[in-house]
Order: C-alpha cells, then sequence, then structure tokens
C-alpha cells in the first residue's frame, strides 16, 4: 500500500511538471503563429476575399492574446500539483479552439480553381500541425485537440471535391497527420522518461547528500565518542600511576605505616574498577553494534527481575537518603531475563545519578497485551530539548566536566540498543524540575502458567577437574593463565602458538592420553594467526568439536563479529577470575 502511494505521488510530480513544460513552451509558438498568419495573409491577400482573410486572421490574433495572457499569468505564480489537471485541459480547450480556427482554412477558404492557393493551404495545414509537435506533446490531448480539427476539414474536403489532385492532397494530408501523431506519442515517451530521469536524479542527489550527512555527522559521533572514552579512560589510568609512584616513593621512606599501604592498595582498586567499568560498558556498545549479543526469549515471572533490582540499588539509595520502592506484581512476561535487567539496572542508575532528594520508585502497569515497567524518580528532569539527546553516547545532562561520579553516560545508549534488539518500545515522560518517568513495554503473557527456571548449583569442592588446552603468543599472560588455572585444580597445557598446539594434539594422540575438554586462545596471535584459525584447526586435528572460548582485547564492530559468526563464545579483558571460573564450573 505505502509503494502504491509512493508511486502515484511520482507519477502526480511527474505529470505536473509535464504540464509545466507545455506552458514554458507555448509563448515562443504563440508569436511564431502570428507571424504564420502575417505571411498568409500577405501571400493570399491578391488570391482571396480580403474581408474573410482579415477576420480570420483578427480570430487568430485575438485567441493568441488571450493564450498569452493565461499562459504568462500560469507562468507567474507557483502551481500546485493538485491544479495540473485542470491547467491541462485547459490549455488542450483553447488548443483545440486554436485548431478549429486554422482547420477553418481548408473549408472557407479552399479554392480548387487555383491550385497555388490549395497547395499553399495543404502545406501551411501540415506545416502548423508538424511545427506543434514538440510544443505540445507534453499533453497529448493538447496536441490531438490540435491536430484533427486543423488537418481534417481539409483532408475531407479535398476528397468531397474529387479529382486527382485533390485526391492526393487528401491522402498525403492524412498521412502527415498519422506520421505528426505517432511522433507526438513517441516525443511524450520521451520528454516524460527525460522528467521521471531527473526527478529519479533529484531523488538521488538528496538521498547521496542524507548519506553524505549522515556520514559527516556518523564522523563528528565518533570523533566526539573517541574524545569521551580518550578522556575518560585517562582519568583512571592517570590516577593509577600516581598511585603507583607514591608506593615507590614508600620504598625511600625510612618507615612505612601500614594504614598508608592500605589507603594507597584501595585506591588502587577503585582506580583499577573504574577503569574496567569504562571498558565493560565500551565492550556492551561493541557488542550491541556488532549483533554480538543474542536474544534468548523466555517466560519469566517478572517479579522475580523486581526483586534482583531491589536488592541492587536499594542499599545505594539508602545512602544517598532516597526511598527506594519496588511495587510487587504478580504479571508474567516473555522476554530476554538479562538484557530486560540491563535495561532496568541502567534506569535506575540513571535515576539515582540525579535524584538528590525523595524517591525512586519500579512497578509494572498492564497496558492490554503489553506491560509497561517504569521507573519513576523525583529528580532533576529533563527539558524537552534533550529527550532523545540523552540517548546518545557520553551524553550528559549537567555534567561539562565529566565528573565521574556522574557516571559515563553511555547507560542510556546501552538501553536504546537493547531495546532495539529486543523489538519493545521504551518511553520517556520528564518534567524539567520535577523528575522523570522511563518506562519499557513489554509483551504481557496471559494465562496462570508456571514458570520453571533450570538453575546449576555449584559443588562445593568447585569445578571438576578439566583438560584445557590455552594459546597466548603472551609469556606473561600465558604464565598467569596456566598458573590460575592449575590452581582450581585443572589440567593446563600452555603453547604460544598454532604450530604448538597441533604438536600438543598429536602427542595426546601418540600416548593415547585424553584430548581437550576446552581451549581458551588469544584472539590476536603471531603472524596475523587468529584464535579462530586455532580453534577451527585443533578441533579439525582432533576430530570434533572441542568447546571453545576466544579472550580479547579488541571492541571492534569487526572483530566481534568475526568470533560470534564462527559461533564462539567471548571473553573480553582485562578478564575477571571469577567470570573466568564461573564458565569453566558451568560448561560441560
Amino acid at each position: 500500500m505505502n509503494n502504491h502511494h509512493a508511486a502515484s505521488a511520482v507519477d502526480k510530480r511527474i505529470f505536473n511538471e509535464l504540464i509545466n513544460i507545455l506552458y514554458r513552451q507555448a509563448t515562443p509558438i504563440f508569436f511564431g503563429n502570428v507571424a504564420v498568419v502575417v505571411l498568409s495573409v500577405y501571400l493570399l491577400w491578391s488570391e482571396l476575399d480580403r474581408a474573410m482573410l482579415l477576420t480570420w486572421a483578427a480570430a487568430i490574433f485575438s485567441l493568441t492574446a488571450i493564450r498569452i495572457v493565461i499562459v504568462r499569468r500560469d507562468l507567474r505564480v507557483s502551481q500546485p500539483e493538485e491544479m495540473a489537471h485542470r491547467r491541462a485541459w485547459k490549455y488542450a480547450l483553447l488548443s483545440g479552439l486554436s485548431g478549429c480556427l486554422w482547420g477553418s482554412v481548408g473549408i472557407f477558404f479552399f479554392s480548387p480553381d487555383s491550385t497555388v492557393v490549395t497547395v499553399f493551404i495543404c502545406i501551411l495545414l501540415s506545416g502548423m500541425t508538424g511545427g506543434s509537435v514538440a510544443s505540445q506533446s507534453s499533453f497529448p490531448p493538447a496536441y490531438y485537440a490540435f491536430a484533427l480539427p486543423t488537418v481534417l476539414p481539409f483532408a475531407l474536403h479535398s476528397f468531397i471535391y474529387g479529382g486527382a489532385l485533390f485526391s492526393v492532397l487528401g491522402v498525403l494530408s492524412l498521412f502527415l497527420l498519422g506520421v505528426n501523431l505517432a511522433y507526438s506519442r513517441n516525443f511524450h515517451r520521451t520528454v516524460r522518461e527525460a522528467v521521471s530521469l531527473r526527478f529519479e536524479n533529484i531523488e538521488l542527489i538528496a538521498q547521496l547528500r542524507q548519506e553524505k550527512e549522515r556520514a559527516e555527522s556518523a564522523s563528528r559521533s565518533k570523533s566526539q565518542f573517541l574524545a569521551a572514552a580518550s578522556h575518560d579512560l585517562r582519568q583512571p589510568t592517570h590516577a593509577l600511576g600516581l598511585y603507583i609512584a607514591t608506593l615507590r616513593a614508600f620504598c625511600n621512606a625510612p618507615a612505612i605505616r601500614t594504614e598508608d599501604v592500605g589507603n594507597i592498595a584501595t585506591k588502587l582498586q577503585a582506580a583499577l574498577k573504574g577503569l574496567v567499568q569504562l571498558l565493560d560498558v565500551l565492550l556492551d556498545i561493541s557488542k550491541l553494534d556488532a549483533g554480538a549479543v543474542k536474544v534468548k526469549r523466555e517466560v519469566f515471572d517478572l517479579q522475580e527481575l523486581l526483586e534482583t533490582i531491589d536488592q541492587q540499588f536499594s542499599a545505594v539509595a539508602a545512602e544517598q537518603k532516597l526511598r527506594f520502592i519496588v511495587r510487587p506484581t504478580s504479571l508474567l512476561i516473555q522476554t530476554d531475563r538479562v538484557l530486560l535487567h540491563s535495561i532496568l539496572a541502567n534506569f535506575v542508575s540513571n535515576a539515582l545519578r540525579y535524584t538528590e532528594s525523595g524517591k525512586i520508585l519500579v512497578g509494572a502497569r498492564r497496558r492490554g497485551n503489553f506491560v509497561e515497567v517504569q521507573v519513576l524518580d523525583t529528580g532533576i528532569g529533563i527539558a524537552e530539548g534533550q529527550s532523545q539527546l540523552i540517548f546518545g553516547e557520553f551524553y550528559q545532562i549537567g555534567n561539562a566536566a565529566r565528573r565521574r561520579e556522574h557516571g559515563l553516560g553511555l547507560g542510556l545508549a546501552i538501553v536504546k540498543r537493547t531495546a532495539d534488539l529486543l523489538g519493545v518500545r521504551i518511553g520517556l515522560r520528564s518534567v524539567l524540575g520535577k523528575g522523570s518517568v522511563f518506562s519499557v513495554w513489554l509483551p504481557l503473557v496471559h494465562g496462570t502458567q508456571s514458570v520453571v527456571e533450570e538453575k546449576t548449583i555449584a559443588q562445593a569442592s568447585g569445578a571438576a577437574s578439566k583438560n584445557i588446552l590455552v594459546i597466548d603468543d603472551d609469556a606473561s599472560v600465558l604464565d598467569s593463565m596456566r598458573l590460575l588455572l592449575s590452581s582450581w585444580g585443572h589440567q593446563v597445557f600452555a603453547v604460544s602458538s598454532l604450530e604448538q598446539a597441533l604438536q600438543t594434539v598429536e602427542q595426546h594422540r601418540s600416548q593415547g592420553r585424553p584430548l581437550f575438554d576446552l581451549i581458551l586462545s588469544d584472539f590476536r596471535l603471531a603472524e596475523n594467526i587468529s584464535g579462530i584459525d586455532v580453534v577451527q584447526a585443533v578441533r579439525q586435528a582432533a576430530g570434533y568439536d572441542i568447546p571453545a572460548v576466544v579472550i580479547t582485547g579488541d571492541t571492534s564492530v569487526e572483530s566481534i563479529n568475526r568470533i560470534a559468526q564462527a559461533h564462539l563464545r567471548i571473553l573480553h579483558k582485562p578478564l575477571e577470575p571469577e567470570l573466568l571460573y564461573n564458565l569453566l564450573r558451568d560448561s560441560h
């Protein structure tokens, strides 16, 4: 339906432009008509009745003057497309009147006794119909209205009179009329195609301009993104450098207090935590942009997720002396539990950041076949002009200095991308100075169906021992991974290249030893070898698909896409030992 409307709109534009061409070409033709009338009167002055000749000339002059006034008035004012048909048929009517006046020559000036006059009239009328093809064919009915009454009276009169000469002239007139009508049809098609192509070119230029502006906007956004990310990355690394320099200074001090070292260690941990948090959110953005996040839809009790949000943020709200209220609900929803938690957690974090007093309320409302989960705050509110800007990267209200306690400005950007991935709608209502309500609309599950959540309970003794192949070309990383995994009770085979990995597989085969339960490979290895190449080669040599994880510090969309398309799990540097431990515990 939309395509039909679009095509109809394009046809209207083309038709309107064809009528504009019709009017623009009219004025030169009018003056040409006047010149032909003057010449005809001069040549026929001594051959025909002068009174009738002058009357005919005056009639054409009068009609031509009227047409000039109408056409110039039309061209002087921009005409809406809705008026195109009315303008076209008005022009066709005037063309028809002009054709009748020219065709009257074949009736009133028909002179069988004067061969010169007869041949001149035939040439005159054929010339007029031929000369009008280019000027009137942009609207074929206008040309038909002119050409038919111009030629047919003379042709019919010639056939009626009879005789060899007049029969030939009649046939010749009709033949030339047919040729001109066919030429007019082809000319109209050519003009229409030219107009259509011009509009397509204009549309293409507009699209190219939009794409150029979009690319420039993306480039500016990327530059702003990198500048803000660079600033936020430099802050904790700068702090780390200062704290490390302080520790070095302690080495030269005559005495070191234990509490001073503990204080520095705490601050080092806080700075490192800030750095990891920034890398994590940058990674979240990259994974969402790369399409590497897979949606796992399930039916679950919304109350369970709200309780998790309550446990996560109630203590923080209490520290800020804010009332944190989570309304209970019995609604079931269907979506990705982890991604929905990310959306709600970002909403609540945002509310805590911009609410100095009052309350934060989390609740759900049923809206027909949907559930609207809302996060309400009594914070600073958002001005109307900023309601869309806040979903961009690093955009923050009232934080031009980018103070760390106000966050990174990436939470709502993650929310927007996550909502797009889930195919759900996010809402925002805000009053400046009074507070905001952020919400997400989710599909409601009807009925009282039970929700069963499968949980894997880790044994107190930890994960079962596994044979793990570790590949990394950085010696220090390889050694630290070997020591850590061994301390957890795993058998670790640490190699630094693809060749060593394949040799290890061959040694296990020749010695009859069991192969690997898991492969952990760095993504970028020496000699342009990737972790994907290593996993595929080892699997082929082993003869079965060994579970594998690629570890990388690369957050580019291209790299994340490559790993995801290879159906490999991704872990990102800096790697949290707890995350790795849980992965080993839960993998089978």
